[in-house]
């Protein structure tokens, strides 16, 4: 990690302005620890518009980007993910990068490696970290057993072009990684391509070598957006509705079960908090909370759920 700390606001380069650097781009703006110093997008009406909002530089070159900027926010597509950050990362940026963290375990370890040798933040944009109901509900986890998680979304065209483990079930996966925490023993999943050639419907049985057991379901044919997540421990069943931000507790008492709701829904923004804490971990030399090795663990069950799915078998033995 850098051996100083570095004194703000923090010069921070936008690389993709599309559906997710737009947000990006208007939450660094609105963070006093930051100011957006570029933006830069291969359509450059895009990253002139961009630039003209908030009040910075446009370009459609990376290399012209890199000088402005102390460190990168990555939200390109995610083939694109290995060349730009690795470029960042030698010219001596810290870079944030959108989930997945590339579209390869080894390109994944290659940016981990340069992030590591140069003493240098890498992190990954698994937003579902940073939601305050999940961080409320991490709190009250003692000794989970078993795990469920939903998400489902309609189609959208953005998404119609990698597979719903990589696009939804993968904030699942790393979800469950960092309860876990321990090694995969086995995985059996099945899905279906039903709108795209794509796998839209994804079902995935995951046990850990600690006895945890977790079931997730992911699609993208639903008319309606869910988000939850249910652990199980003993005596107790916590949920999670992300959206919301609500956890509510189920106890057996008797014949019946009784539901607790655990608080009020929480009003911050799991992005901005996620880009706060990039920022922080910048400034700081800390950690971030998802580690370029978080992301290559989550890239890889997610990719290893993928293609027990198409290859219809499941696979026993799998050290994540």
């Amino acid at each position: 990690m850098p051996d100083l700390e570095v004194k703000g606001p923090l010069r921070v380069g936008l690389i993709g302005v599309g559906y997710f650097g737009k947000h990006h781009g208007r939450i660094v703006s609105e963070l006093d620890e930051a100011v957006l110093a570029a933006v830069c997008d291969t359509d450059w009406s895009m990253a002139e518009a961009t630039a003209t909002k908030y009040n910075c530089q446009a370009f459609t070159s990376v290399d012209k980007a890199l000088p402005l900027a102390d460190a990168f926010i990555i939200a390109t597509p995610t083939q694109t993910h290995t060349e730009i950050a690795m470029k960042c990362l030698r010219a001596g940026k810290h870079v944030f990068v959108e989930k997945p963290i590339t579209d390869g375990v080894d390109e994944a370890g290659q940016l981990i490696d340069e992030a590591n040798k140069r003493n240098l933040i890498l992190q990954v944009g698994h937003v579902e970290r940073f939601n305050a109901g999940f961080r409320g509900l991490s709190a009250l986890l003692k000794s989970p057993a078993y795990i469920e998680a939903q998400r489902l979304s309609p189609l959208i065209e953005r998404a119609a072009g990698i597979d719903v483990t990589l696009d939804l079930m993968i904030h699942d996966i790393d979800i469950v990684l960092s309860i876990a925490n321990s090694p995969v023993i086995s995985i059996h999943a099945a899905g279906a391509s039903v709108l795209t050639r794509r796998i839209d419907v994804a079902k995935a049985w995951i046990e850990f070598e600690s006895g945890l057991k977790a079931f997730l379901y992911a699609g993208r044919l639903s008319a309606d957006k869910r988000r939850t997540l249910t652990v199980s421990q003993r005596n107790e069943l916590l949920s999670l509705d992300y959206q919301s931000g609500a956890i509510t507790k189920y106890v057996s008492n008797g014949t019946k079960i009784d539901a607790t709701p655990l608080n009020e829904p929480p009003e911050a923004e799991p992005l901005k908090e996620e880009l706060r804490s990039f920022i922080q971990s910048v400034m700081t030399g800390k950690k971030p909370l998802v580690s370029g090795e978080c992301g290559r663990r989550a890239l890889s069950l997610a990719l290893s759920i993928g293609n027990i799915i198409r290859e219809s078998v499941t696979f026993h033995s799998v050290m994540i």
